[in-house]
């Protein structure tokens, strides 16, 4: 469907406005898969009508980021889904070596999460009492 004709559906158009009429925000922003308007929901998320929540970027490092983070977050989601799986059938080899898996995840989030924080400043060395003064 071009995006003239998503214009045209009457269930976007219902959808566009049931957004706003709980309090979304329409955006400059479109949608980069059809080009619809955006909308930043009351908890900040923003979505598409059409494509559902949307995570917006400002470069190809954070686009990067974003996708190395949706990668992970899903290796994470299966793995947990085969842990699930396994319980049932008392393998629990198997289990372990999923939960290894999800343990690297965290591990990885949480260094990640480490790299983006900002360093904190350096402690200042005072010269105070050192001679520096006169």
């Amino acid at each position: 469907m071009e995006k003239r004709d998503l214009y045209k559906d009457k269930e976007v158009v219902r959808k566009m406005a049931q957004l706003m009429m709980q309090g979304a925000v329409m955006l400059s922003e479109t949608c980069p898969i059809c080009g619809l308007p955006l909308f930043r929901l009351r908890n900040g998320d923003v979505v598409c009508p059409v494509h559902g929540k949307i995570i917006l970027v400002s470069s190809e490092e954070e686009a990067r980021e974003v996708e190395v983070d949706s990668i992970v977050s899903e290796v994470e989601h299966y793995a947990a889904k085969k842990v699930r799986e396994l319980l049932s059938q008392d393998r629990p080899s198997e289990i372990l070596e999923w939960l290894r898996v999800i343990e690297a995840g965290e591990r990885i989030r949480e260094l990640r999460e480490k790299r983006r924080r900002p360093a904190p400043p350096p402690r200042g060395r005072s010269d105070k009492g050192k001679g520096g003064e006169k």
